[in-house]
């Protein structure tokens, strides 16, 4: 019954978003993903399908955006260690709770600059998002609605978090956590690493379905860590 639920929420998150024949609960395929995003003459090819996300393109669909989101990991750029300053800053000032416009302007400010090193950070698409509809920027906002949308639809298109064999796919270990509020759910104080370092899983606080964990495969943090000898996550 627990499961089930779950799936309705993850269900309706993705149809409203997604076309009726494209097929969700699927996990990635990093092999064909690399050679897609890499060929030039392919409809997946990266720099078209980055070029589409940063504009909040409406059309993009779920498999552009699940190339875009694992595909960056064969990307130059791609970091999955959070040890940005600008997360901290963030932080701060989001637990003042009440804001001035001075506090809107360093939101937007610490939101740009974390994403631009990922541009996937769901935690600053929130804020952007808040500071956003505080200034009435319609446009604006639905492109950065778009852009999390994105990437909150490829997470839960590769599983059901409920075990480990159906875990969900993330290309950083912070995403993990800035995707449970997505799901209706709050980190209940547990970070755990299993299966020879590719399956992680967050215990959850009280939440309506009854849920203890959820479970993430991190294959590509793994081995990104592990190519320069270890660090943190």
């Amino acid at each position: 019954m627990k499961k089930i639920s779950l799936l309705i929420v993850i269900f309706t998150a993705l149809v409203l978003n997604i076309n009726a024949q494209e097929e969700f609960f699927k996990a990635p395929d990093y092999s064909q993903i690399e050679g897609n995003v890499k060929e030039q003459t392919s409809s997946y090819y990266y720099p078209n399908l980055l070029k589409k996300y940063l504009e909040g393109n409406s059309n993009m669909t779920l498999e552009e955006g699940r190339h875009l989101y694992y595909g960056y990991v064969f990307q130059t750029n791609y970091v999955p260690t959070d040890t940005s300053s600008f997360n901290n800053k963030l932080a701060i000032t989001l637990s003042r709770g009440t804001f001035t416009p001075s506090d809107y302007a360093e939101i937007l400010e610490y939101s740009n600059a974390l994403l631009l090193q990922d541009p996937f950070n769901l935690r600053a698409l929130n804020a952007k998002l808040l500071v956003l509809a505080q200034q009435n920027n319609t446009d604006e906002y639905k492109k950065v609605a778009q852009q999390r949308s994105v990437v909150q639809n490829a997470i839960v298109s590769t599983g059901d978090g409920m075990t480990e064999k159906t875990a969900f796919y993330v290309i950083k270990v912070a995403h993990e956590y800035d995707i449970l509020p997505f799901l209706g759910y709050t980190y209940g104080g547990e970070d755990k690493i299993l299966r020879g370092n590719k399956i992680n899983y967050l215990s959850l606080g009280q939440n309506r379905f009854g849920i203890d964990r959820v479970y993430f495969n991190i294959t590509p943090v793994i081995k990104y860590v592990n190519a320069r000898g270890g660090g943190i996550m």
